[in-house]
This record gives structure tokens, sequence and C-alpha cells, in this order.
């Protein structure tokens, strides 16, 4: 199944997020069935007033905007957009078009302006091209990110294309306070990228709670999130409160989201809904005001199909998605992620270890990383314990690193004995094969002399 959409700057043109703002209900409607037919996810504000209150709740594309409506104009609304968010694209509509306005929205930063009676085929290249525009302008600033080394980004360390456009527009989501959805295979740094969220935020000084939904019985769960009040329920003997109250004017993080009971999922819908609460047991409800970021590392749209994962509050969530794709899928991300966990455990360690061999690397990009970002941690951690020298060799990482895959080599015998001896041999084996069987050459690859090389060929009765 493929993964949620997303409106980042990565996307393609036709699935932008277009807010259109027009005092008119007729060309209003006319507007949005254009739009969604071509492709678009639309949204519609009958004035600029509440297509502020649209822009302050979660990331717009592309505003079409009239220029001439009662109260706020377009252009008001123009300088308005380029304070809050410069990255949103803005496009005027008017029927009493001058050089004069297009000229003044131009230099307040339109990207481009239409006349009434809007010419639909004119309409839809402006669209397109103001959006590939914006399109290509992120795609040359990851660029030029790659060509400087890797990017460090709230604790996070990548160089792929992937993961610095995830970067980017988790910078962008940052700003608004919309629930936001995290997935992405265990290990791939959702919580990470939840605490990037709250620290970019306006709310970085206020409180981030954290709950894990798979670490407390579904009985206990609903008192943990929402608290009680003294006589809920047996053991009850005081009032408690929960963790949405001690979230209250920050961030709530709900990890694992998706193991959520039902009946919880019920209350967390009305929690997102109305921002209140209560307390099992209490007839009176709380007014809170959090923001919501969940994590899981389930398919909630198959959940969803299997009626175990309520669809309204799957959609409720979904407002800004973000997908953490797994390590094996970005092997750019390797190198620098090994040199970022080196000094974070020379630290730890007391250790001056400088780096890893190429064999190591190349070692650590066949392998298919089942516990991603955290499996690749604990690996570092544990080649550094057992390394002696000042670089990390293939020897000192463990034997699970080098079991035989078929798919992968099939010439290799498969080999059930998981011994440092047997890594070495394996490893021996996959040199002797990338060099066509040259030992000269395989000699190199392993970082070893000749003399060693053929002492060990003999010590694993390899011919």
């Amino acid at each position: 199944m493929s993964e949620p959409r997303q409106s980042t700057p990565d996307e393609q043109p036709e699935h932008a997020k277009i807010l259109v703002v027009e005092d008119d209900p007729d060309i209003r409607r006319i507007l949005e069935m254009f739009l969604t037919e071509k492709g678009f996810r639309v949204k519609i504000a009958a004035d600029a007033s509440r297509a502020l209150e649209m822009l302050a709740e979660e990331p717009i594309d592309l505003i079409l905007s009239d220029v001439r409506m009662p109260g706020m104009s377009g252009l008001d609304l123009l300088r308005h957009v380029k304070e809050h968010d410069p990255e949103i694209q803005l496009v005027l509509m008017s029927a009493y078009s001058s050089v004069k306005d297009a000229v003044e929205a131009i230099q307040l930063g339109a990207a481009d302006y239409v006349e009434k009676p809007i010419d639909f085929r004119r309409l839809d290249r402006v669209l397109h091209a103001v959006l590939e525009k914006c399109h290509l302008q992120h795609r040359t600033r990851i660029l030029e990110q790659r060509l400087q080394g890797c990017v460090t980004f709230e604790g996070m360390v990548a160089r792929s294309q992937q993961m610095l456009s995830t970067f980017a527009f988790i910078e962008r989501l940052a700003r608004y306070p919309t629930t936001a959805l995290i997935t992405g295979e265990s290990g791939t740094g959702k919580e990470l990228v939840a605490r990037a969220l709250h620290n970019l935020s306006p709310l970085r000084d206020r409180p981030f709670v954290v709950c894990n939904c798979t670490t407390l019985a579904p009985t206990l769960l609903e008192s943990e999130l929402f608290g009680h009040v003294r006589g809920a329920f047996t053991g009850a003997d005081r009032d408690r409160k929960g963790l949405f109250e001690a979230a209250h004017g920050g961030t709530i993080f709900l990890d694992e989201i998706g193991e959520l009971p039902i009946g919880v999922q019920v209350k967390l819908l009305r929690v997102l809904e109305n921002r209140e609460i209560k307390r099992i047991g209490s007839p009176d409800a709380l007014h809170i005001n959090i923001r919501v970021i969940a994590a899981t590392n389930r398919d909630l749209a198959e959940m969803v199909r299997q009626v175990t994962f309520r669809d309204d509050l799957f959609y409720r969530l979904n407002v800004g998605a973000i997908h953490l794709p797994p390590l094996r899928s970005r092997t750019d991300d390797i190198e620098p992620l090994v040199h970022h966990f080196i000094e974070i455990f020379n630290e730890r360690l007391g250790r001056n270890v400088g780096g890893a061999t190429p064999q190591v690397i190349d070692i650590f990009a066949r392998y298919p990383w089942p516990g991603n970002v955290r499996e690749l941690a604990n690996v570092i951690e544990r080649a550094m314990v057992v390394c002696k020298g000042t670089l990390i060799l293939p020897e000192n990482l463990p034997p699970h690193l080098f079991e035989v895959r078929p798919a992968v080599m099939p010439d290799l015998p498969e080999m059930p004995d998981l011994t440092l001896q047997a890594a070495e041999r394996e490893q021996i084996l996959r040199a002797l094969q990338a060099s066509g069987g040259k030992r000269v050459e395989a000699a190199r690859r392993l970082g070893l002399s000749r003399r060693t090389l053929y002492r060990k060929l003999s010590r694993y009765g390899i011919s």
C-alpha cells in the first residue's frame, strides 16, 4: 500500500494544496470544481480574514486570491502571508486589472497575476509554472546541501535527498499548531522528529510530554492520558492529573498510536475536535490547549479498512503527515551516521576512535538493517567496546552482519556458525568473490598483508 500523501515541496505540482480566497460564491464553487478535477487538494475561504485563520492551522502550498474583497484586500492578505510563511506562493485574480496593481503585487512577492473573467487554460498553466518553479528551487537547495556534505538537523544526520527533503518539511510544519502523524518502521527516529516539531515551534518553551501507548495495559492507558478523580475505580484514592493536562500549553507525543483501543480512540478524537477532556469519574470537562503529535510503525490506512482504527481519527491526525524511510533505502546516510555515532560514543565511552574502515562501510551498505538507525547505533557502540585501535575493523562487528542471504550472494555456502571466526571466514570469501579470486586484490580490500591473508586462507581451509 502507498504511504499517505503529504504536502512537501518535493511533491509533484498536481498534488499541491491550494487555498482559494474569493467572496463570490459562484466563482468560488467553480474554482473549487476546476482545481479538484485537476488533482489539486483544495480549501476555500470567503474572505481574507477566514483565510488567515486557515493559514494558521496548517501549511498551504499556494493561495489563489481575489484582489478586491470586503474588508482585507488580496494585497493586504499577501503582506500577511509573506510575514507568516514566505514559502507560500500567492497568485492574485482581479476583474479590475491594471499595470499598477500587477506591479505592486509582484513587488510584494506575488508569484503571478491573472485577470477575470478567468481563462482556465491560462490559470492551469500559471499554477503549474509557479509550483514547478517552487519545486525546482527546493530541489536546488537540497542539491546544494548534499554538495556541502551531511546535514545535522535537531539531532538527526543525513545527506540523502529523501531525508533532507523531510528536514525541510519538518521545519515548515513546526510553525503550525496542526496535528502531525509520523509513520515509519521501528528505529527510524520518529521520536526525534516529534521533538524537532516541538523544539522548532512557538511552543518550544512549553511542556513536551511523551506517552508510549504500548507500555500500559488498556485499562490503565485511559487513566494515564485523561487522569481520574478520587473514587473513580478501585485503587483511585486521590485525584490524579493525566498526561493531557500535564501537556497543557505544549505538545503531547503519542507513540505507537496504532495500539490505542477503540474506546480511547473515540475520546482522543473528542480532544482533537473540542480541546476538552474529562477525568475518569468526573462530570466536568476541562479545556486544554495542546498540540498532538502521533507516531506509529503500523499501516493505519489498512487498519481503517479492517475497522481496527477509526477513519475519522486517522484523517484528523493525518493533517501533517511525515513518513520516515527505512535505512536500507537511504544508504547515502550510512557513512555520516557512522561518524555521528562514533562521536557520541567516543564521549560516552571515553574512547578516541577516528572512524571505520572502507570495508566496514561496505558491510554496512549491504546489510538490510531491520532495526534501522537504532540498530546501527547499537552496532557502532558494540564495535567501539571491542575495538582495540583507532579504527573500527570488520572483526569488531557482530557476527549477524555477515550472515549469508542467498538472494544477495547465491554463490557463497550457507554459514550457520555465527562465531567471530566464521564471520572472518565469511568476509574473506566475500573479498575473494569481489576480487574475482585474485588474492592480492582481496588482501587489499580486507586491509591485510598478503602473508596474513595466505595464513588465514590456510587456517580456514579456503583454496
